[in-house]
């Protein structure tokens, strides 16, 4: 016996071989998903390789990406380091590629020139609109749960 709505199916799909035709998906890498739904949210560039290159001086590697930073952000969604606007040329941070004709910043900023500002206060999360935080009245732990998985 047929059902009406497996010959609508059967009409589509002439032969199986008809099934391998269809184009096959864009390949999208994790990097450019994680880029493309945090970009809208207009808060920077945001990277999906958040660790200094090996190949960074031991002193930057320690400090991480501060203000004053000159660099690229690379197609794999990590930030290439050049230098250091802020620091002097002979700072063991700016070893290398400095322009011939660098010199830093001036007058210095001044910690008042740096804004800080948080949206996002301790054991905060960030997640997209499906998902709600959740705890057991009876459990110290909590839960990040999708809406498909709500009680």
């Amino acid at each position: 016996m047929v059902y009406d709505n497996e010959l609508s199916f059967l009409s589509f799909i002439r032969s199986p071989l008809q099934i391998w035709s269809l184009p096959p998906l864009p390949v999208q890498r994790s990097c450019d998903i994680y880029y493309r739904h945090l970009a809208v949210k207009g808060r920077g560039s945001p990277l999906w390789q958040t660790e200094p290159s090996s190949n960074l001086p031991n002193i930057y590697r320690r400090r991480g990406i501060a203000v004053g930073d000159v660099g690229i952000i690379t197609a794999s969604g990590g930030f290439d380091f050049m230098f250091n606007i802020c620091l002097p040329a002979d700072h063991p941070i700016n070893q290398e590629g400095l322009p011939a004709d660098f010199s830093p910043l001036y007058p210095r900023l001044k910690p008042s020139d740096i804004r800080r500002h948080m949206d996002y206060t301790q054991n905060s999360y960030l997640a997209s609109a499906s998902v709600v935080k959740h705890r057991e009245s009876d459990s110290s732990y909590v839960y990040l749960l999708c809406d498909q998985w709500r009680k």
